[in-house]
């Protein structure tokens, strides 16, 4: 954070600043506009090796927003549960077309689907929404969410914050940098992997939609 003379608070303001609009960014992004967490928090990462902000604040805001959002989306599930997605623009947002592949997953698996989504391209918003409608309790929610968030935000913050070390590199040292580029694609890759042998072991892919059953607690009773 900037410091110092009559520049300070003028630094501190723009400071703060821009941990409000990661904030809102990461809410927003969170919440379906086209305004990705990863690459806002990657953003930050790179911010923070510049010295606009502090690695650590941008962890501490980046998780918060992130949360924030995860949360709006599951209390939209439990409060409103699928009837809200009868709205066109809704249904686009909260991934309407997903609900049933996800349904059976969550009744499943219940907060081991929360954490997964996290890392899921394209089904953490109908997940999430899909554990509110279909009664995950809260806790459950709260818990594996935030383990989930806690590995996905300072992973893409610090991969941020070293991304940029390694673009100030290339021009100097491009085998060097091509090493490091090499090494995190493998590093990628291997998590990838595992990843997906850990999800195809627990049975979160391959889901179609829910075959017509019996309504389960209050939640269901609305489908």
């Amino acid at each position: 954070m900037p410091t110092g003379g009559g520049v300070g608070i003028r630094g501190v303001l723009i400071w703060q600043a821009t941990l409000t609009g990661l904030f809102l960014l990461l809410v927003g992004g969170g919440l379906g506009l086209p305004l990705p967490e990863d690459l806002t928090l990657l953003a930050a990462g790179v911010l923070a090796h510049q010295h606009v902000l502090r690695l650590r604040d941008v962890v501490a805001v980046g998780f918060a927003g992130v949360v924030c959002a995860d949360w709006i989306i599951y209390l939209a599930g439990r409060r409103y549960g699928r009837g809200i997605v009868a709205l066109p623009m809704l249904a686009r947002l909260f991934g309407a077309a997903r609900l049933d592949a996800v349904r059976s997953v969550v009744e499943r698996h219940g907060a081991r689907a929360v954490f997964a989504a996290r890392f899921m391209l394209g089904f953490r918003i109908a997940t999430f929404f899909a554990a509110g409608t279909f009664g995950v309790p809260a806790y459950r929610f709260a818990l594996a969410e935030a383990a989930g968030s806690a590995i996905f935000v300072p992973a893409m913050a610090t991969l941020g914050f070293l991304f940029s070390d390694r673009a100030e590199l290339l021009a100097r040292d491009v085998s060097r940098v091509h090493h490091w580029l090499v090494l995190l694609g493998l590093l990628a890759l291997a998590l990838y992997l595992g990843l997906r042998a850990w999800i195809g072991r627990t049975g979160l892919e391959g889901e179609g939609p829910l075959t017509p059953q019996s309504p389960r607690g209050g939640k269901d009773a609305r489908d």
